[in-house]
C-alpha cells in the first residue's frame, strides 16, 4: 500500500486520497485495476478489506464503515 494521509495538506484536507495497493495477495486479490470510490469513503475500509484478505479478521478497523469489493 502506497499513499499519502493527506489530500491536501495546507487544508489539512484527506479527500480526495490517491493509494496504491500492489502485490495480487497470494492470488486473493485482482489486479491491473483501477478503483474510484465513493466520495468520502474512509480509508480504513480499505485496511479492514486488506486484513480480511490476508485472513485477519475484524469487525472493525478504525473509522471504517464496510469492506471494499476489491
Amino acid at each position: 500500500m502506497y499513499g499519502s494521509n493527506m489530500s491536501n495538506s495546507t487544508a489539512h484536507n484527506h479527500d480526495p486520497l490517491p493509494i496504491a495497493l500492489f502485490g495480487g495477495g497470494r492470488g486473493r486479490l485482482k489486479g491491473n485495476r483501477h478503483i474510484v470510490m465513493p466520495e468520502h469513503t474512509p480509508l480504513a475500509n480499505l485496511h479492514l478489506t486488506v486484513l480480511d484478505k490476508v485472513d485477519v479478521k475484524a469487525d472493525s478497523f478504525g473509522d471504517s464503515t464496510g469492506r471494499i469489493e476489491i
